[in-house]
């Protein structure tokens, strides 16, 4: 049987009621009142706190207990709301009173937090979460935002990787953006405690190889960083001649990415690839194109200064950019509607033989290496161009 308990009940009469001040009344709170109201705001929240811990235990139910989270959590949100709009119409001057509300705001955000943090199985976390929501957690996070940016800065990581990582967790202002979901301000939490716990540990390893190695395993799917990663592990064999060589190394560098732990349930973006399917891929091309490379095919037969006679190619102007050229020749590469050895013969064979209006030359290994995943813009200006050459084929 699930107990009593009458802490919202409380909280929502403080409130409503006792803290319904209008914008015109002064000094409505005693300094007696506010210390007795904030010693009781601490007591009702250890009391909630340890009410729901003890229906962990008691409720045998799943559904039972899927109802009761659902409920609070819902009333809660309620709470919340009515703190923010009372908060909004207090005084200026009220300053005992716009603090006892602050606490208010505070004890039911931090509520909400442990639901969240204890009972997440039971909640939508594609519900879109509410304004006064946002706007207490965009406060807090801006703040560890704030606090975390000058802490990797102070132990020198890479302002680059700085910024991709934040930048991706940022509170975004936008009026005309969506309210995200539950489920994408639990990933930022998790981000942001486990920046905290990365810089408190105090590891001896580069900061930067640390930073690295959480966003994996938090499956941060951000494009900026699988390209910043991809491109780190490309930069680590540039300086290797031998192909043989380089594919050792990038053996040795995906066999330490397969081994990092990665925790289940977590992606920044829920449309884009996975982190470990993307660099996973990356890895794969890469090895298999330095393996082709390495056959006898590639043997130059012609020395450079006979090479350097050789006339440029003729070169057909794409309306599309590299990324997307890049999309449209993988699309007919694995739909087998052009046939070679290999998706890398493909680039090798067509790309050199366009330009964009944005570039003259295009490098095929450039376009190879980005051809693992591409933006959502990128796909629908495909789609509408192929679109357009079904639309003239079905007039000729």
């Amino acid at each position: 049987m699930i107990e009593k308990q009458n802490t919202l009940e409380w909280l929502d009469f403080i409130i409503t009621i006792a803290l319904d001040f209008s914008e015109s009344e002064v000094n409505t709170l005693s300094e007696a009142q506010y210390g007795h109201m904030t010693e009781k705001i601490r007591e009702r929240k250890r009391e909630y706190v340890s009410f729901f811990n003890r229906q962990r235990m008691v409720v045998q139910s799943g559904k039972n207990i899927s109802q009761l989270v659902k409920e609070h959590h819902g009333r809660l949100l309620i709470l919340l709301d009515q703190a923010e709009a009372a908060a909004k119409k207090v005084n200026l001057l009220n300053t005992l009173t716009r603090d006892a509300l602050r606490k208010i705001l505070n004890c039911v955000y931090e509520l909400l937090g442990f639901i969240e943090s204890s009972f997440c199985e039971y909640l939508d976390l594609d519900e879109r979460a509410p304004e006064a929501y946002l706007a207490e957690f965009g406060r807090q996070h801006q703040y560890r935002i704030n606090k975390i940016e000058k802490q990797l800065k102070l132990k020198g990581s890479n302002p680059e990787l700085i910024a991709i990582v934040l930048d991706a967790v940022k509170v975004s202002t936008a009026e005309d953006q969506r309210r995200p979901t539950f489920r994408t301000v639990f990933y930022q939490r998790e981000v942001m405690h486990g920046l905290d716990k990365m810089l408190d540990s105090g590891r001896q390893s580069s900061i930067d190889d640390a930073l690295v190695e959480l966003l994996i395993y938090l499956n941060f799917n951000s494009r900026a960083f699988m390209d910043y990663y991809t491109r780190h592990m490309a930069q680590k064999i540039e300086g290797v001649k031998l192909a043989r060589e380089k594919i050792h190394q990038l053996l040795l560098d995906y066999k330490n990415f397969k081994q990092m732990h990665r925790k289940p349930g977590l992606k920044l973006s829920p449309t884009d690839s996975d982190v470990k399917k993307y660099v996973s891929n990356w890895f794969t091309q890469e090895i298999g194109y330095l393996r082709e490379r390495s056959g006898p095919r590639y043997v130059d037969e012609y020395p450079s200064a006979v090479r350097s006679t050789q006339t440029e190619p003729f070169k057909l102007m794409v309306l599309l950019s590299v990324d997307q050229i890049g999309l449209f020749l993988r699309a007919l590469d694995s739909l087998r509607i052009i046939k070679a050895r290999s998706m890398n013969t493909v680039f090798e064979c067509i790309v050199p033989f366009l330009s964009t209006p944005r570039k003259a030359e295009i490098s095929y290994d450039s376009m190879r290496s980005k051809s693992y995943s591409f933006e959502e813009k990128d796909k629908q200006t495909v789609i509408k161009a192929l679109e357009s050459v079904i639309v003239w084929i079905k007039e000729y």
